[in-house]
């Protein structure tokens, strides 16, 4: 336990924690070796060294590449937190010399990109106007793995019922909003005073993809009206693509309620007149970011703006949290 315990405090270093990273995600000496930019045999040389000086075994050998022991997993889990914290300092002395006064790196999933996030970052800029932001769109099985690995400091949009990733915390902003029916200005139903399941028939329907968090309420929303699936169904994960079909080819779809009434104003949709059950709402919508990990002072100040933003385009918010 003594040279465990030296060996911590004394002897790893930030190569040691790239090399567990890129071995955990690539599962292969060879491959890890390729993406660190040394040669094999360095690779499995420092591996050697860490599981002798540790007195544990780091990764099973098996044909089908490294599989991490429960050592390996706990010493991986730490190296991502240090990489993570190695990141976030890099990023704020770069911009401390640049002379700003501070950093954060957003990702945004699909519900938050097209208003919620732009408005909150609106609304920082004029109370940190020096604080540099990066905005970085992309679905969850994207930007998750970015969060895990330190590349953006939290993620804002739909949280996902059932937490799948340790290590991070989740933080409702709002319970969730309505779903609505939308189609194109120019399309014929747009002009109805009352749609009906069966106006919908006949026209191209837009879905979200099935690894999407909005797909379930969706799913959800149309067994409701007893609305079947129609055959070629379009999945879309982006929201400028489903606009642009939606306008060009009358297709019609389901958004969360503050989206379309946002692309009502700026992109030629129409919300349909369709009852819809007020039971059925999307997911709660709010910010995730790495447990353990101190907050800085402008990812803080971004949470209270959309925190603001979000009192503002819908009901009193409930907030949550949980791990």
């Amino acid at each position: 336990m003594a040279r465990l315990d030296w060996y911590m405090r004394a002897n790893l270093r930030p190569r040691h924690f790239q090399l567990l990273v890129a071995l955990d995600e690539l599962r292969h000496v060879g491959r890890a070796a390729e993406s660190l930019n040394i040669t094999q045999p360095a690779v499995s040389k420092a591996l050697g060294e860490l599981e002798r000086s540790l007195e544990v075994r780091l990764f099973e050998r098996d044909p089908k590449g490294l599989i991490p022991t429960a050592f390996g997993e706990c010493l991986i889990r730490f190296s991502r937190s240090m990489l993570r914290e190695l990141n976030a300092t890099h990023d704020e002395l770069r911009h401390l010399k640049a002379g700003t006064t501070g950093s954060i790196r957003v990702g945004m999933l699909p519900v938050a990109a097209p208003s919620l996030v732009p408005r909150s970052v609106a609304l920082l800029k004029e109370e940190a106007p020096n604080t540099t932001v990066v905005l970085i769109e992309g679905n969850s099985d994207y930007l998750f793995p970015m969060l895990q690995e330190g590349k953006v400091d939290l993620i804002v949009g739909t949280l996902p019922v059932t937490p799948q990733h340790t290590g991070l915390q989740y933080q409702a902003l709002h319970a969730g909003e309505a779903i609505v029916a939308v189609c194109g200005v120019q399309n014929p139903l747009a002009s109805k005073k009352h749609v009906t399941v069966k106006d919908l028939a006949g026209y191209p329907l837009i879905l979200p993809p099935l690894a999407a968090i909005f797909r379930e309420p969706v799913e959800a929303l149309m067994e409701a009206l007893d609305m079947p699936l129609p055959a070629g169904t379009i999945e879309s994960g982006s929201m400028t693509a489903s606009n642009t079909f939606i306008r060009d080819a009358d297709a019609i779809s389901f958004y969360s309620q503050h989206l379309a009434q946002h692309y009502t104003r700026v992109s030629g949709i129409h919300i349909l007149p369709l009852d819809i059950p007020q039971t059925i709402t999307t997911a709660p919508i709010g910010v995730i970011w790495p447990k353990h990990s101190d907050m800085l002072a402008s990812t803080r100040l971004l949470i209270d703006k959309l925190t603001a933003v979000i009192n503002s385009v819908f009901d009193t918010p409930t907030p949550h949290r949980h791990t």
